[in-house]
């Protein structure tokens, strides 16, 4: 047969062939002048597909023919685990394409908000609640989060903030919210005491570690935070950029530094 015809007879191209014999999976007709193929190498090119459309790849097929030691068996496992995890990755590329499905039937916008349904359902609860002056705070807020939950430790914690979300904490974020839009426009001392007072009673409502119940970050933590297992560790983790009302707005560690950078 001529490399035509054999590329007819198992469904696939000259090129291919050509692929093969290059990649060491095929071996070359011996025969001199025009190359020749044989039933052999019909049968060799049958296998080779059908293990690359079984789901192995063509180095994996090449490391199967010329090492003897290597099993084919651990080998179908390694795809297996591959395909279940594309198989994954197809279902929550699903589940985000439903999101954006309800999305679109109250969003105007050409390119819907891309946070969390869980985070977004906070948002709504809250923002109908917010006054004129507090909302430019939050509609901030909302876009920094759609950068900050990009990263993977941001992302846990945030969710881990929004499991124990209850009426009274709703309402102490509202309160957030309002109380930083007055704060500009307050005098400086007059400041200080509202901000220290709001301070004790959100830590009474979220609790001694801010409604944060992982501690432990571990190497998902920025340089620096590796390792923290002190009460503060879930601080260190926290950006200082974090936008307010979301997490813990004002932990123990930073709270002095914010109020001295608010009203210096």
């Amino acid at each position: 047969m001529r490399i035509k015809e054999l590329a007819d007879l198992v469904g696939t191209t000259p090129r291919a062939i050509r692929h093969y014999h290059h990649e060491g999976l095929l071996d070359v007709p011996d025969n001199s002048g025009v190359r020749n193929y044989t039933l052999d190498h019909a049968v060799r090119l049958v296998r080779i597909r059908h293990l690359t459309e079984s789901g192995l790849s063509l180095a994996t097929i090449r490391e199967l023919v010329h090492d003897p030691d290597l099993s084919l068996e651990d080998e179908i496992r390694l795809a297996e685990d591959a395909i279940d995890e594309q198989i994954a990755e197809l279902h929550r590329q699903k589940a985000r394409l439903l999101e954006l499905r309800e999305q679109r039937v109250t969003d105007d916008d050409p390119l819907p908000y891309t946070v969390p349904e869980r985070l977004a359902s906070f948002y709504g609860q809250v923002s109908p609640r917010l006054n004129a002056e507090a909302l430019p705070y939050f509609e901030k807020e909302r876009q920094a989060m759609e950068v900050a939950l990009r990263i993977p430790f941001a992302s846990r914690l945030v969710d881990d903030w929004l499991r124990d979300i209850t009426p009274e904490r709703i309402d102490a974020t509202v309160d957030i919210y309002h109380l930083f839009a007055r704060l500009p426009h307050m005098d400086p001392d007059e400041a200080r005491v509202e901000f220290d007072d709001h301070m004790t009673r959100l830590h009474s409502i979220f609790g001694p570690d801010w409604g944060i119940h992982q501690r432990d970050w571990g190497g998902n933590c920025p340089p620096g935070a590796h390792g923290a297992r002190h009460r503060n560790a879930a601080d260190e983790c926290i950006p200082a950029s974090r936008p307010e009302g979301v997490h813990p707005p004002l932990p123990r560690a930073g709270g002095r530094a914010f109020r001295e950078q608010c009203f210096t």
